[in-house]
């Protein structure tokens, strides 16, 4: 029984509309193991064997005279999508040498006959094995990558999917309309220091921090993890703007957010709310609580699901306003950086017995934002993923240092606080 083609959502579409020569994209979920080396071969007789539970790895993109449109591809080749990595001049993949690989693959699109997803097995220097697995964002956004992974390569049986739900507060929605236009549409003066002309080029960093001291800081502070993630982002941004004798100003990111959809299979629904992060603050801990109070504003205004209901009804009434207001959303004053947190899981996870020790994520740049900064867990550890074109965003070594040391000092600074004194003398 043959199954008819799935159109792509409204979101999906737009994805698909910003890859060119110069974009990609894709993003990566990479799995770093410890233990023996895994091969290709093993991980392919995995994903063979979930294939069933796993209906997106067969869909292949079929231009459709509706438009775009997923089919599922009955003759899918493994051999074709889960590979051996290149074997380097010096052997087996250190820190640099796995960077450089990721970095190389970000320049190279992926192959639209076939199902848009590709996974590198490549040995590392320490005994594990890295699983780089790049997915165009088109087929999964982070959300769906954590439970693709779950599906198809973690040990542990796949956790059950919690029910959607669809909110329906109308009058919330109406009353908060106005602020939500002022928010979302606002066009900063200030030119971002990441905008330019991208090339093929990328340079990618990836940094652990230490999650469990990061969420004790957000805890203690009344805050979120993802509220800690951006205030070692501000802090590291803060030392590269330095570093390069800019001025330092509040620079407004973009938050992504997932929204509930009574339909898994149906695509990506996704919004996202704009902040300024307030680089300006120099103590980590009042930084911290000044993101929150940032945050804290945007989720009790609900303004990423209101902004994704009001340009669905643009959209109903006039397309080009809808196309209008996507440009508008999309100049480099709108926004100066992308950035996302996906949540990993919480508890230990193997991929065919090996330990999986940390999570490499990373998203695609975008036209005139030459930065984008991923973050996901595992476990006890918060991996910080970055993605630059390296002609506009030179010194990517003076961030990552910037994202380590911030992480620490946010901390230590929770551990010397009066507060965490005063609780410890108690």
């Amino acid at each position: 029984m043959s199954v008819p083609p799935i159109p792509l959502s409204t979101e999906d579409r737009a994805i698909l509309d910003l890859e060119c020569a110069t974009v990609v994209g894709h993003v990566l979920h990479g799995a770093i193991l410890d233990g023996p080396p895994v091969t290709a071969a093993e991980v392919r007789a995995r994903i063979a064997a979930r294939l069933p539970v796993a209906p997106e790895l067969r869909y292949r993109l079929t231009e459709l005279p509706e438009g775009p449109a997923w089919t599922p591809a009955a003759d899918l080749d493994l051999a074709q999508h889960v590979v051996d990595g290149p074997e380097g001049p010096d052997g087996p993949y250190g820190h640099d040498a796995l960077c450089a690989l990721v970095a190389a693959r970000f320049a190279q699109h992926l192959d639209r006959s076939r199902p848009l997803w590709s996974m590198d097995v490549a040995p590392l220097a320490d005994g594990g094995t890295a699983l780089l697995w790049r997915v165009h964002h088109a087929l999964a956004d982070g959300a769906t990558m954590t439970r693709l992974s779950h599906t198809v390569l973690y040990d542990d049986e796949p956790p059950a999917p919690a029910p959607a739900t669809v909110h329906a507060d109308h009058e919330r929605r109406r009353a908060h309309l106005a602020g939500v236009i002022a928010r979302e549409f606002t066009v900063g003066r200030a030119h971002s220091p990441f905008d330019g002309e991208i090339s093929t080029r990328r340079g990618v960093a990836f940094v652990d921090t230490d999650l469990a001291a990061l969420h004790a800081v957000a805890r203690a502070a009344g805050a979120t993890v993802n509220d800690a993630f951006l205030a070692v982002l501000a802090g590291a941004l803060r030392r590269w703007v330095d570093h390069h004798a800019g001025t330092v100003t509040d620079l407004r990111v973009r938050v992504p957010v997932s929204l509930p959809r009574e339909d898994p299979s149906a695509g990506n629904r996704d919004s996202a709310f704009d902040l300024p992060l307030p680089l300006h603050v120099t103590d980590p801990l009042e930084r911290l609580r000044a993101v929150h109070a940032l945050t804290t504003a945007r989720k009790d205004a609900r303004d990423a699901a209101l902004l994704d209901d009001l340009l669905h009804r643009v959209a109903a009434v006039s397309p080009p306003l809808r196309r209008v207001c996507d440009r508008l959303r999309a100049t480099a004053r709108a926004f100066t950086v992308s950035v996302s947190n996906v949540p990993g899981p919480r508890t230990p996870v193997a991929v065919l017995g090996r330990r999986v020790r940390a999570t490499w994520p990373l998203a695609e740049i975008g036209f005139h934002h030459a930065l984008r900064v991923t973050a996901a867990s595992m476990v006890d550890v918060l991996t910080f993923g970055v993605c630059v074109d390296p002609g506009l965003v030179p010194d990517l070594d003076v961030l990552a240092d910037g994202l380590r040391a911030e992480a620490d000092l946010l901390t230590e600074a929770a551990q010397t606080s009066p507060a965490s004194r005063a609780a410890t003398s108690r």
